[in-house]
């Protein structure tokens, strides 16, 4: 039994390894999705907490047609940048 227990014994196929980091990446989603649904951060910071990128997270919060919180600061940053960069 032993013997089957050994490092050598153990390793995995590379599709068992992309089905665990697939699996491994869909709960960090999850988790984001949840973090910014529950209000437990910016998605700044629950990106830095989960690894997942904001452009991944603001994608996936599309396709479940859960809205972006923005407060006041936010917005205007952005039309200031929106302002500049169209100029108008």
């Amino acid at each position: 039994m032993r013997r089957w227990l050994a490092p050598e014994h153990t390793s995995r196929s590379p599709m068992v390894g992309k089905f665990e980091g697939e699996r491994l990446e869909q709960y960090r989603i999850a988790k984001a999705i949840e973090l910014y649904v529950n209000e437990k951060g910016s998605l700044k910071e629950i990106s830095e907490i989960t690894g997942v990128t904001v452009r991944r997270i603001m994608g996936t919060l599309r396709k479940k047609n859960i809205p972006l919180r923005m407060d006041e600061e936010v917005f205007d940053k952005g039309m200031e940048h929106a302002r500049r960069v169209f100029e108008f």
